[in-house]
């Protein structure tokens, strides 16, 4: 009998079969990173991370107590610090809480949530023929009452849109918000003289008081922190017990008028009047037959006039 020879066939589908496993081996670590993360976020959403303790400090204000901030926040113990919203968190405590000015929310990993917060402190008043709002220099409406505070620099002719504690101070006029935020920073920023007045009856004839003896015609808003700064530079020349009047003269200058020596010209103005039987006011006329005023200047002399 003849002996058949056997002949081993090799197959390659092992090798094959390798190959797939190797090309899909990225996307099997892919999908297991998915689900472990996956995993991870529900888990730190909801088991971990939960608030144990709210810290609440700052420069508080001393109308509220802590447990008193902490509930106007809106958070508990147990609410998950991952879905916590922080900006929402310190809306929540200014919208409710009137005599605080600013919050910052931090999140302390694993379990604590602090809250600082800064009170609000009366900067000015703001009066107007239906009472007076005491406003926080950051504009913030405090307290609405009758009476102003003698020791706030007082503000006039703003024309308030809103008069409810908590909100913020915002007039009818939208320039008029622009020139008293020039100003507030202004003073925020410290003046050697401080303005304890503000005329914005005309906002073209914006009216200041420094240190409550010198009045600054400051005319219209244009370049008013420049003209500030100017006006603080002239009173820097003038002795301290001068009370008197600043007004612009242009764009980047100023002249001075001593108050006494104004009422002087202005008496003497009125006793040259001329008056009938009756001590009525006789009416002059000018040269082309019109009648003056009584009190009219009708000379080019004028007070003493300083300029810088």
């Amino acid at each position: 009998m003849q002996d058949v020879e056997k002949t081993e066939i090799q197959r390659n589908t092992s090798a094959k079969r390798m190959r797939r496993r190797n090309r899909l081996r990225p996307l099997y670590f892919l999908v297991v990173a998915v689900l472990v993360a996956g995993v991870g976020i529900a888990l730190s959403m909801t088991a971990f991370f939960n608030i144990a303790t709210i810290e609440v400090g700052g420069n508080k204000p001393k109308q509220y107590n802590e447990d008193e901030i902490a509930h106007a926040s809106g958070v508990h113990t147990g609410d998950n610090m991952m879905r916590l919203n922080k900006e929402e968190v310190a809306q929540n405590i200014l919208d409710s809480l009137v005599f605080v000015e600013d919050v910052q929310v931090e999140k302390k990993f694993p379990d604590v949530l602090v809250i600082t917060v800064s009170a609000s402190h009366s900067a000015f008043n703001v009066v107007d023929d239906s009472g007076t709002l005491q406003v926080s220099a950051a504009g913030k409406i405090l307290k609405n009452s009758p009476d102003a505070d003698s020791s706030l620099p007082t503000v006039t002719g703003y024309a308030a849109a809103t008069r409810e504690a908590g909100q913020k101070l915002t007039s009818q006029d939208s320039q008029k918000d622009r020139i008293f935020q020039t100003i507030s920073k202004k003073m925020a920023g410290g003046l050697t003289y401080p303005i304890t007045s503000v005329d914005l009856t005309d906002k073209y004839d914006i009216k200041l008081v420094f240190d409550s003896r010198v009045e600054f015609e400051v005319g219209n808003w244009s370049e008013l922190d420049y003209k500030i700064t100017l006006a603080e530079t002239v009173l820097d020349q003038l002795a301290p017990d001068k009370i008197g009047y600043l007004s612009m003269v242009g764009d980047h200058q100023c002249s001075y008028r001593d108050k006494s020596a104004v009422e002087q010209q202005t008496t003497a103005a009125l006793a040259t009047t001329a008056t009938d039987e009756n001590g009525m006011p006789i009416l002059e006329t000018d040269e082309n037959g019109n009648p003056i005023s009584p009190g009219t200047e009708t000379t080019t002399t004028a007070a003493p006039l300083e300029e810088w």
